[in-house]
């Protein structure tokens, strides 16, 4: 039920209202005609729930020119100061999927960038003419070295006008291209933030070149610093640019080790030269600190690999470490206890017992399933823990991503790829029984407008209000070992609100939260619990003991004020072109891609 249900127009006049509508199958459906003056620009509606949650939605009302065909311009993603050649394409394609037989002017230019620092030299450009070929594209080799790449800053920009042959119609099409001097990249990836002695310290390295693509099978050197002892090992990348590792944690003793990953073993040093920029080829950098146990039990969720499928169960596997002396005279089961939540509810939830034996070091294997995929889609957040006789508790979490379905499969097709104008043909709708389908056709030529409005699987996901959790607010934070009273809110200095990237209604609790007080390395249970958005009560030992002298200490010493730096380029000014370089558009009064809405029930 929507209680309100309102139309605004580009100048926030409210224009159209609906009062206390029911959904019908999920669906509500609402129209509102619109006159021949109606006002240009953003439209915008919003509707409130019973809970007076609003979501909003706009349009844009234009009057367009539909384009006769579509350019694209093709280049590398990202082209290297090594590179010498790079390959410009500019496709010219019809709505019905023809290509188009013309002529293309390409102009590529090198933008020069100008910092506070450093001044670039001007724009370096180079104009082509050339013709598409019978695919309806035309191919042009570019000579880099025109652009002097070693001494510039900046991106490629490629403008285009493509010329139909018989018509003497032109379309445009832009492209863009960084170049850099970075060639080879080395990160880490699902590496633990904290290490567990006596269990494998599992992770992966990834080498990808300029352009973020894999680099299969080539070496890639890890190095470890525990304490003062150091060691390293040289490992090979797979088809993926992968190289997976893991290492043995048994003689860890130190409160955290380093890890760093190089593509080269012995970093190459390159002569300085002024205004030159040199190869970089960049290492990676992990620091892993000691999980806090007193028992030194604990237990470990394997990461899987890849994403987990929507059509069959996922198996989570997890490894645990239980010192016997913890357990009660004659115990003989040990029970663990999982979670399962996703879109910030627990979905599942189960119990795990397992045998153990006193006064020994138990050593095993926990296995669960994760059933209904489709309803965890797209994060499946997995908790284990379990609680000793003496109150110590033991947990881990881990986020597994999952492949983006909906339970509802639907398919639509015509009876025929190709028609006529004017003949008939049929559309075929088929769903799960029950569903109310909602069916749209419209011309091709309309989405070249704004192909990102297009609904996808990955849009769907996007409206959710919550994919997964972590951390809370302050306000139920714990109070903190080192401060006798909780640090009041207006007190504390707040990073600034960041600005969202999309207009998702998110509730507080699951947008961020805040940090206060001593460092949170997620070395201990009860940063694993937070770190999935879960706030427990317990009397169980979940915390790693704080060392107050040492945060008193910090807190006099006082901290460096970091201020962000203006690096914004400046704007290059530009002289603005006249009316009449304008090419003169006629706006079409009829419209033959009528678009048709329907809600279609499937029995």
């Amino acid at each position: 039920m929507y209680l309100t249900v309102e139309l605004q127009d580009p100048n926030s006049n409210r224009i159209a209202q609906w009062l206390n509508q029911s959904t019908v199958s999920g669906i509500l459906d609402l129209s509102h005609p619109m006159s021949a003056e109606a006002t240009q620009g953003s439209y915008i509606i919003t509707a409130w729930n019973e809970k007076g949650e609003q979501t909003s939605q706009n349009f844009d009302v234009k009057e367009y020119v539909l384009p006769k065909y579509e350019v694209k311009v093709y280049l590398p993603q990202t082209i290297t100061i090594l590179d010498k050649r790079a390959t410009l394409r500019v496709c010219g394609k019809y709505t019905y999927g023809k290509p188009v037989m013309g002529s293309v002017t390409a102009t590529v230019c090198r933008i020069a960038v100008q910092y506070h620092w450093l001044y670039d030299s001007s724009n370096i450009c180079e104009v082509y003419v050339i013709k598409t070929d019978k695919t309806g594209c035309a191919t042009q080799m570019l000579d880099l070295t025109r652009f002097r790449l070693r001494e510039s800053f900046g991106d490629f920009e490629v403008e285009t006008e493509m010329e139909e042959y018989g018509t003497g119609v032109i379309l445009k099409g832009s492209g863009k291209a960084s170049f850099t001097n970075v060639i080879i990249t080395v990160s880490f990836e699902d590496v633990p933030q904290a290490y567990k002695p006596g269990i494998a310290y599992e992770g992966k390295i990834k080498v990808t070149g300029p352009d973020s693509t894999p680099v299969p099978n080539e070496p890639v050197y890890l190095f470890l610093q525990n304490g003062g002892q150091s060691e390293n090992w040289t490992l090979t990348t797979d088809s993926k640019g992968i190289a997976s590792f893991s290492l043995d944690t048994s003689l860890w003793t130190s409160d955290s080790v380093s890890l760093s990953a190089r593509y080269q073993k012995v970093m190459e040093d390159y002569l300085y030269e002024q205004g030159v920029r040199s190869p970089l080829y960049t290492s990676a950098y992990h620091f892993a600190w000691k999980f806090y146990s007193k028992s030194k039990s604990f237990v470990k969720i394997m990461q899987g690999e890849g994403k987990f499928s929507c059509e069959k169960d996922g198996i989570v596997l997890a490894r645990y470490i239980i010192h016997g002396v913890e357990l009660k005279r004659g115990q003989t089961t040990l029970d663990f206890f999982y979670l399962v939540i996703s879109r910030g509810s627990i979905q599942q939830h189960g119990r795990l017992p397992v045998i153990i034996k006193e006064r020994k070091v138990n050593q095993g294997e926990l296995m669960l399933s994760l059933r209904r995929m489709p309803e965890l889609t797209p994060f499946a957040q997995v908790v284990v823990y379990t609680v000793l006789p003496d109150g110590e508790a033991v947990a881990d979490s881990q986020d597994f991503p999952i492949q983006l379905c909906l339970k509802n499969k639907v398919s639509l097709k015509f009876s025929s790829l190709q028609e006529l104008p004017g003949e008939k043909t049929s559309l075929s709708l088929q769903a799960h029984p029950g569903s109310l389908c909602s069916l749209r056709a419209i011309d091709q030529s309309v989405l070249l407008l704004q192909p990102e409005q297009e609904l996808s699987l990955d849009s769907v996901f996007s409206q959710l209000p919550v994919q997964k959790l972590s951390g809370y607010s302050y306000r139920v934070e714990d109070p903190y070992p080192c401060l006798r009273y909780p640090p009041r809110f207006e007190e504390m200095i707040l990073p600034p609100e960041p600005k969202p990237v999309e207009e998702l209604v998110v509730p507080d609790w699951g947008k961020r939260s805040f940090w206060f007080g001593p460092s949170n390395d997620k070395n201990d249970v009860y940063s694993i619990f937070k770190e999935v958005g879960i706030k427990i009560l317990t009397n169980s030992d979940v915390k790693k003991p704080y060392n107050c002298n040492t945060y008193f200490a910090m807190k006099q010493n006082g901290m460096m004020e970091v201020r962000p730096m203006n690096m914004m380029p400046k704007e290059e000014s530009s002289p603005t072109p006249g009316a009449s370089d304008k090419p003169k558009e006629t706006v079409r009064t009829y419209f033959p891609e009528t678009w048709i809405w329907d809600l279609v029930p499937v029995g």
